[in-house]
């Protein structure tokens, strides 16, 4: 038994009879649970409840025990003066405050509590694996579609507040995001550092010349610092050095990036040769990325090709036969995925422009679903996969609710437990 669980009890009434009294056996009938929210304060605001002939309108407090309103402070806390109802599991001791207090532990069928406490106390990642057979396919559709927009609501969130350090300059903000996002999980930190050591300012000022732009991202990945090398290396060197005095700037260290379990089209100067090649091939970069149709932006993704020297290097200095460094179809649709869609769908909410939203959504129903060994579990245990929509929704269910065992939040453990 935990919160959680009282608190779904609580919000659905899913009681084995509503004939409610208090703990001094008082009648109690609820009107409305009141709205669940998850800022500091009671549990559910503006509940109502009638007890005797008298209706009550305010906040509920949901715990285990009536002693936790103690261990917690709430006797001292002035957000829980206007709580009307107190809700537990079990009363253990008795409150002198106005307000009643409800027991549910004899309200609660023993069933439920079981199919709960198996879900719950399951250690295997998905908790629900042995009654999934039981959960209609509507109900996984409709659980995948509130997940993939729960998930972009998320990311919309993060650009929000990355807007917000950005001074609300989008151009800054969709630079920022980029570049971190062509590090994914290995080099996303570095990634992050260097845009955050190099303005985009700085960048746009240089937007028609690739030398200068490559020389601004290499120098401050820090990849320029030794003094001598082959002439491709020598001419980024020269300039960077011109420029870093220009803008008084300081390279972050070479320590930073990773190079531990990458295949070689992922190491970090390829990383950052494609980075250089999409600011100089998407100048105005917000425009372009926020205002033209994703596809078309993604069709511009296709078409980079780095500069010749990265087709028979993976490193400075250290030739390879020759081999590819354009950006591959994954990574492709990797970039759109967890950039373009989400500052599009970011773009169109500030603005309030529900067209570019849909294309944000239309763009993701159109990408092929991405596999890993996230959404392969989940294809293993009968999910269907059509789209990114779908593994984008099966991210989420996954990181924020199979993995915290949230089943109480989530379609298919609420409708096995019931």
């Amino acid at each position: 038994m935990n919160e959680m669980l009282l608190q779904y009890l609580w919000r659905n009434q899913i009681f084995s009879n509503r004939d409610f009294f208090t703990t001094q056996h008082q009648k109690l009938m609820i009107i409305h649970t009141g709205w669940q929210h998850q800022d500091a304060g009671p549990d559910f605001r503006q509940a109502m409840i009638k007890i005797g002939r008298i209706t009550w309108v305010g906040d509920v407090e949901i715990h285990l025990k009536t002693s936790d309103w103690l261990r917690h402070g709430h006797q001292y806390d002035e957000k829980y003066q206007s709580v009307i109802l107190h809700v537990v599991y079990e009363n253990d001791i008795t409150l002198n405050y106005t307000f009643p207090t409800l027991e549910l532990k004899h309200y609660i069928s023993s069933e439920l509590l079981e199919r709960y406490e198996k879900m719950y106390h399951n250690n295997d990642w998905l908790a629900c694996r042995t009654a999934l057979n039981q959960v209609s396919s509507m109900k996984i559709t409709s659980l995948l579609s509130r997940m993939a927009e729960e998930r972009l609501e998320n990311k919309q969130r993060e650009i929000f507040e990355l807007l917000h350090r950005c001074g609300d300059d989008w151009h800054e903000t969709t630079y920022r995001l980029l570049l971190r996002n062509f590090g994914f999980r290995t080099n996303s930190a570095a990634f992050e550092l260097l845009a955050q050591s190099l303005p985009y300012r700085y960048i746009n000022k240089h937007r028609n010349s690739r030398l200068q732009i490559y020389s601004l991202i290499f120098g401050q990945a820090g990849m320029l610092a030794e003094e001598q090398g082959d002439d491709y290396y020598n001419t980024l060197h020269k300039e960077y050095r011109y420029l870093q005095y220009k803008y008084h700037l300081t390279p972050i260290s070479l320590k930073l990036w990773n190079l531990l379990r990458l295949r070689p089209r992922n190491f970090p100067c390829i990383r950052l040769a494609q980075a250089s090649e999409s600011l100089y091939r998407f100048p105005n970069i917000a425009q372009c990325l926020l205002e033209e149709p994703p596809m078309q932006a993604l069709d511009r993704l296709h078409t980079l090709q780095p500069d010749d020297y990265w087709q028979t290097h993976f490193h400075f200095g250290k030739e390879t036969g020759k081999h590819t460094c354009s950006i591959g179809d994954e990574t492709i649709n990797a970039l759109v995925i967890n950039t373009i869609i989400p500052l599009k769908f970011s773009f169109g909410t500030f603005f309030g422009n529900d067209k570019i939203k849909e294309q944000a959504w239309v763009t993701l129903e159109n990408i092929p679903f991405e596999k890993n060994f996230i959404t392969r579990k989940y294809q293993k245990m009968g999910f269907a996969f059509q789209s990114a929509m779908d593994s984008q929704a099966i991210l989420e269910l996954y990181h924020h609710y199979c993995l915290n065992k949230r089943c109480v939040e989530c379609e298919i453990g609420c409708s096995i437990i019931r």
